[in-house]
């Protein structure tokens, strides 16, 4: 009995130095904050070089300010997520898939912070537009640049996240396998097809979104479980 108490004692312990089981709401929180900057935005880059104006830029002025003050969180609560994720892997996280996973987060978080920073650049210089279609031409670059950033680079970069994670669980089994399968297949997407249409960049946020959800699913389970066997002792 006494060594049963013990042995419970210790899980006990290793689950307090771990994250806090409400984290994998930082991957819900990043899922909104990034889909709400997307749809902000999402017109901005069709805009053709006679359209842009002072007058068009500064009716935008607002939604550009909402959404560069969103991204910043968006990018930590990203990171937020990934180490839940990493978190729930524990010593199951091999280095080769570990090292992908890790990286491609980080990489995905600059191109969010350099994809912000162009947008903040944008509108900071609005009243440099000339008379010709010079300052607007330099402006629309801005919005392509943009575009090819959420849209191709970081949707590559999230497809190379989705490989190692999906990897990962396939070895654990410590996600659904349907979630599995769809994450592979998402990532396959990414890699390969990412600039092939425009909505895909809403894909990812939605995928970060169902995975929180069911990471907080899982949680649920393992405490009761948890609490259960406590008991029983």
């Amino acid at each position: 009995m006494a060594e049963i108490r013990e042995t419970m004692m210790q899980r006990r312990v290793r689950h307090e130095v771990r994250s806090p089981r409400a984290a994998a709401f930082a991957g819900i929180v990043y899922a909104v904050l990034m889909i709400t900057g997307m749809i902000l935005t999402y017109s901005h880059v069709r805009i053709a070089p006679e359209d842009v104006t002072q007058e068009l830029l500064q009716s935008w002025s607002k939604t550009a300010s909402l959404v560069i003050a969103l991204v910043p969180f968006a990018g930590i609560a990203f990171l937020w997520f990934t180490g839940v994720v990493r978190d729930q892997l524990s010593y199951h996280e091999g280095r080769f898939f570990a090292t992908l996973f890790f990286g491609s987060s980080i990489v995905q978080v600059v191109l969010l912070f350099i994809w912000s920073a162009i947008f903040g650049a944008i509108m900071g210089t609005k009243n440099m537009i000339s008379k010709d279609l010079t300052g607007g031409q330099i402006h629309v670059f801005g919005f392509v640049l943009m575009n090819e950033i959420i849209g191709n680079y970081a949707l590559r970069m999230a497809g190379i996240y989705m490989t190692a994670i999906g990897a990962l669980w396939s070895r654990t089994g410590l996600m659904p396998r349907w979630l599995t399968l769809i994450t592979y297949i998402l990532a396959v997407g990414f890699i390969f097809a990412a600039n092939q249409f425009r909505e895909a960049r809403f894909i990812f946020p939605t995928w970060v979104f169902v995975v929180s959800i069911v990471i907080l699913i899982l949680n649920y389970r393992g405490t009761h479980e948890q609490d259960g066997d406590i008991s029983e002792v």
